[in-house]
């Protein structure tokens, strides 16, 4: 069993109220909830506030609607934890929907690594840091298609791409994007945000035709060396069912599953 410092557990539980926030986004702080507001074309996150009790939970998923309609967007999904643990009873009763979303999954697991992953990505597989706006474009588009966005999102992000590059770019963005190449193309591509307490991996994509090689390991190694690098030697991340195998195998502890809940909101009135 591996220890796990307390910072590192909190934000592999907790990332979206826990890391700073990136250009483009914001954590709002209600009552009940946190709201992690972003411009994707994915369902705005939601977190309970610690304090949160049962009796609060009509009130919180007021709240939240709330918070998401008046940012523009339909469509929210509450991340649920051992911290709360009858939340996800509580918000399927009152017919919030447990399943995959675009950028989340039914279930996400808490995982977290606070020493080397074991291995390195395939030997053909090359890794680089995303630092021009093609490289950033050929990620996104990876990442949209290994995600199996909808038209729609997809779209919406495609005619954003520049708005979203010239957030990315900003010195004290704390986001950083990997892509990997297999004979010069670009086949996989992840992201990270630095927080105190390490990196959290985000967006990890490969294409289907790439698996196999090596890519999503080369990834990983990327954003621990980055998390080496800045200091903060640990990565946390909430994996899906596919992720969390391949990251169990490379030395990442298990924390405990997060149930997410998808909740569709509706436009704002007027």
């Amino acid at each position: 069993m591996v220890t796990l410092p307390d910072a590192v557990r909190r934000q592999a539980l907790h990332a979206f109220s826990t890391l700073p926030s990136m250009p483009g986004t914001t954590l709002v702080e209600g009552e009940y909830c946190f709201a992690a507001l972003h411009p994707l074309p994915f369902p705005q996150p939601i977190e309970p506030r610690p304090g949160l009790m049962v009796v609060d939970v009509d009130a919180a998923i007021a709240e939240a609607r709330e918070i998401v309609r008046d940012h523009g967007r339909e469509q929210l999904i509450w991340l649920t934890g051992p911290d709360h643990p009858w939340l996800a009873e509580a918000l399927a009763e009152r017919g919030l929907r447990n399943e995959d979303s675009p950028g989340f999954e039914s279930v996400e697991n808490a995982m977290a690594l606070i020493e080397a992953p074991a291995g390195a990505g395939g030997e053909n597989v090359a890794i680089a840091a995303v630092t021009s706006f093609d490289a950033y474009m050929a990620g996104i588009e990876v990442e949209l298609t290994a995600f199996d966005v909808p038209a729609e999102g997809r779209a919406r992000l495609e005619n954003e791409l520049e708005e979203r590059w010239a957030e990315y770019v900003v010195p004290a963005n704390p986001y950083r994007r990997w892509n990997a190449l297999l004979a010069g193309r670009v086949v996989g591509t992840a992201g990270g945000v630095l927080g105190d307490a390490g990196i959290n991996l985000f967006g990890g994509g490969v294409l289907a035709e790439a698996r196999g090689h090596g890519v999503y390991r080369a990834l990983v190694r990327a954003r621990w060396d980055a998390a080496v690098a800045h200091g903060t030697p640990a990565l946390t991340v909430q994996a899906g069912r596919m992720s969390r195998p391949i990251l169990e195998r490379l030395g990442f502890a298990f924390i405990d599953v997060m149930p997410t809940y998808v909740d569709d909101v509706g436009a704002a009135a007027g």
